[in-house]
């Protein structure tokens, strides 16, 4: 059987559920309703965000490439959670601050996936940043 196997890493834009529990729609949604952004302990933990076209991209170059190993599909940049936030409320232009609570006992202080496979076998990396990104998915969330 001819197979792909992709390692979807953390993606965001248009679509995504406000409800899903994720950090992107989370803060999106709080700083449209002015609320201070929930940072789950001192915010230092990291997470890698690829924009769904750029995802979309790599799926669709792994679908017919001749590569049938393992290949991870994300954004190898990484930002603290609270870049995040600043960026999300800089995307909405409203600055309601975080909120701190208690660490989550099982969140991972990093997620940064290693991309090097799709880079060399499809010719593949994450091109939209973070800014243009999060000013597309905010534009999206106005509009519904």
């Amino acid at each position: 059987m001819d197979v792909r196997i992709p390692r979807i890493f953390n993606t965001f834009g248009p679509s995504m559920r406000m409800d899903d529990g994720r950090a992107v729609p989370t803060f999106i949604g709080q700083a449209l309703r002015d609320e201070p952004l929930t940072v789950y302990g001192d915010g230092t933990q990291t997470r890698s965000l690829c924009y769904v076209d750029d995802m979309v991209d790599g799926l669709l170059r792994l679908l017919v490439s001749d590569y049938d190993g393992p290949c991870n599909l994300g954004n190898p940049h990484e930002v603290t959670v609270l870049e995040l936030a600043e960026a999300v409320q800089d995307a909405v232009g409203a600055h309601p601050g975080v909120e701190h609570r208690p660490a989550m006992e099982d969140d991972p202080k990093v997620r940064q996936p290693d991309t090097a496979v799709a880079e060399r076998e499809l010719g593949w990396k994450a091109e939209v940043t973070l800014a243009d990104g999060l000013a597309r998915t905010v534009a999206w969330v106005r509009r519904q």
